[in-house]
């Protein structure tokens, strides 16, 4: 038996891991109690990938759908008749034609993040829709306008003297892809005995997280915008605004004052279900306080007004002097600083997606955006990198339409999901324990100046392949010129050589550059590279005039754009994860049915079979009865694949960012 360090990427929290190994595989996942990051912590979902490794319903070899049928064939045979059709499909469309879907798993590996980036803009398409805007993608589209450049802010959790949680599940689902580690609480906790700091959990259901907390805000779901905005209300006509740092650090304070006076504290209270005082007490304490943050979580801003949120979020921020400071929110550098990259690759000098012309975040577009792309013609063929649009994106019946209108899909997975019944070709990957990580372009595991790497603990079950691999491979048979490509000759020429070279070798030299480490030399096989806290005190916008701006334009399109929502007696909440599980073989339970939790005073029986309604559509449910809920709410736990996808609409999104409308959304309930 061999044991050792490494850190799990099946989720985005990272936690250190201690890996028993012997001749057979991997046999055991402990948690290790020296990392930084988890301290301790392991997941169901970590000691569940064991099994998901010999998953029966796991693609163990390439197929290919004859006469309807999936049958396996060499990769020989599917990667040359695959780049022959990407071929000619590309010759017919030009390199718009041909997209990619990448899934949420990818932005957790640079290689694979880097391979699918180069492969796309190599191709010369504007087409590299990703899941990224389910999360933080409205808050990296505002962080770009006001300061410059996409930066991943990160909440100062274990600093701030007054915190609020926009949800209380973090202890169950983790900190959110801009905040990974499982530390954070206890930081919160050590925080609360030594220095008095007070923590508000807002969340339409009371969890035990909130509990232990200094006040529960019941908020309707969908309605974190309005409590921001009216926060932000309340701050700028209270004058309790930090006048200083306002003068000296930011631009347009008197145009946010304009927008502002349109939005009522009492209507922005009423919106959220909860009393204008206490909104206005809250927001008076946040801006007292030395120091202080509000943490969204992952879907904090997948909602109607998501854009205009994510605005009030770091307005609220700038203008208490908590934004690029300790205890508020900070750009943290990590081991390979990216902020000379971040400021090369501007929305504003991308392409935009053809028929919505939503513009790409970090060179991608909104997986949303791909069923317009496909109904107007301009995209036929599609790869999937670790992807399942069936299982994720809002509506159901129309995205396998849409699907069923390519000419090719390729998906490059593990497992026989939803998208992959439909596709042409399915290819398979490893999983993340067969395959090398060095992780270089997420900097976001709490305050720590390092890096995170680990070698494949197992080899691939039998001919599946790192996607990267996959990758390289399919793009050297497309030998995609540079002739129509929308991103220009420098960028293509730099993605045509990423997209065949040896990755390993440049992550080692990248890492060697900024670290002066050699990850393959590091001590007891050391996996988290950590070379002590970050700078939490850098002040770097990028904007012209070295300011923060509080109001750009774009954003003051998109909200004009917000509209104030009508008040239904029933409102849905989907966004909310079930668990950390990214697929079903991963989950301990199958849930084979769907769950709608419901107060018990809904009028409902506990385990009573439902119809849940929207203006979208409808899906049969049965009851689960949670106390900790507010009455007004139909709670569905997101899991891949589920029916509640159907009562979501794939058009309803946020017109800047694509991000999809999740909560809010106004539901009846009938009994069956």
């Amino acid at each position: 038996m061999n044991t050792e360090p490494t850190y799990c990427r099946v989720c985005d929290s990272r936690c250190g891991l201690l890996a028993e190994t012997n001749g057979e595989g991997l046999s055991n996942l402990r948690p290790d109690e020296s990392d930084p990051v988890s301290l301790g912590y392991i997941c169901e979902t970590a000691t569940q990938s064991l099994t998901a490794l010999q998953a029966p319903d796991r693609i163990t070899e390439p197929m290919k759908r004859v006469n309807g049928t999936l049958t396996p064939v060499s990769w020989e045979t599917a990667i040359q008749e695959i780049g022959a059709q990407l071929r000619s499909i590309r010759s017919a469309t030009g390199p718009n034609g041909i997209g990619l879907y990448l899934g949420e798993e990818v932005q957790r590996s640079t290689r694979t993040l880097v391979r699918s980036l180069a492969f796309g803009v190599g191709a010369g398409t504007p087409h590299i829709f990703s899941e990224q805007c389910f999360g933080p993608g409205p808050q990296l589209w505002v962080t770009e306008q006001m300061i410059g450049h996409a930066a991943p802010l990160l909440s100062d959790l274990g600093r701030a003297h007054y915190v609020l949680l926009l949800s209380g599940e973090q202890r169950e689902l983790g900190w959110g892809p801009l905040a990974p580690g499982m530390a954070h609480e206890r930081w919160i906790q050590h925080s609360r005995r030594t220095k008095k700091t007070k923590v508000i959990v807002a969340d339409p259901r009371k969890t035990p997280l909130a509990e232990s907390m200094d006040q529960h805000l019941p908020i309707r779901p969908g309605t974190e915008p309005y409590l921001l905005m009216g926060m932000l209300a309340a701050v700028i006509r209270g004058g309790w605004y930090d006048a200083q740092f306002v003068r000296d650090y930011t631009e347009n304070f008197d145009r946010i004052k304009d927008v502002v006076a349109s939005w009522d504290v009492e209507k922005c209270a009423e919106i959220c279900g909860i009393d204008a005082p206490t909104l206005s007490g809250i927001a008076l304490k946040f801006s007292r306080a030395a120091m202080a943050v509000i943490h969204p979580a992952k879907h904090s801003f997948s909602n109607q007004a998501g854009a205009m949120g994510a605005w009030a979020w770091l307005a609220l921020h700038t203008i208490t002097a908590n934004t690029l400071r300790p205890g508020g929110l900070y750009e943290n550098q990590g081991a390979f600083d990216l902020f000379p990259v971040l400021t090369q690759v501007p929305t504003s000098g991308a392409p935009k997606t053809q028929t919505q012309r939503y513009p790409l975040l970090w060179m991608q577009a909104p997986a949303t955006a791909m069923i317009h792309e496909i109904k107007a013609g301009a995209v036929k063929a599609v790869i999937t990198v670790n992807g399942n649009p069936l299982g994720v994106l809002p509506g159901t019946d129309n995205v396998r339409t849409s699907l069923r209108e390519l000419d090719l899909l390729v998906c490059i997975g593990r497992t026989e999901d939803e998208t992959a019944t439909e596709a042409d070709w399915v290819l398979p990957a490893a999983h993340s324990w067969e395959q090398d990580s060095l992780c270089l372009h997420d900097n976001t595991f709490l305050p720590i100046h390092g890096s995170i790497w680990t070698p494949a603990l197992v080899s691939p079950r039998h001919e599946s392949r790192p996607e990267h691999e996959i990758l390289r491979d399919l793009y050297a048979v497309l030998r995609p010129g540079l002739r129509g490509s929308t991103w220009g000759k420098h960028l293509g020429f730099l993605a045509q050589y990423i997209a065949r070279a040896d990755l390993s070798e440049w992550e080692h030299r990248v890492v060697s550059w900024s670290d002066d480490v050699d990850p393959e030399s590091a001590p007891n096989g050391l996996r988290r590279i950590h070379l002590g806290d970050t700078d939490r005190s850098t002040w770097r916008p990028s904007t012209d005039s070295g300011k923060i701006n509080l109001l750009p334009d774009v954003i003051l399109e998109a909200i004009r754009a917000a509209t104030i929502p009508d008040i239904a007696p029933l409102t849905l909440r989907t966004a909310q994860p079930a668990d950390r599980a990214p697929d079903h073989p991963h989950r301990a339970d199958a849930r084979p049915e769907t769950i709608v939790r419901l107060h018990p005073d809904s009028g409902y029986t506990d385990g009573a079979r439902v119809c849940v309604t929207t203006a979208h559509g409808s899906c049969n449910a049965t009851v689960e009865h949670d106390e900790l809920l507010r009455p007004d709410v139909a709670d569905i736990p997101f899991i891949q694949g589920t029916q509640a996808l159907r009562l979501l609409d794939s058009s309803q999104a946020d017109q800047m960012t694509g991000s999809p409308i999740l909560d809010g959304i106004a539901c009846t309930i009938q009994s069956t």
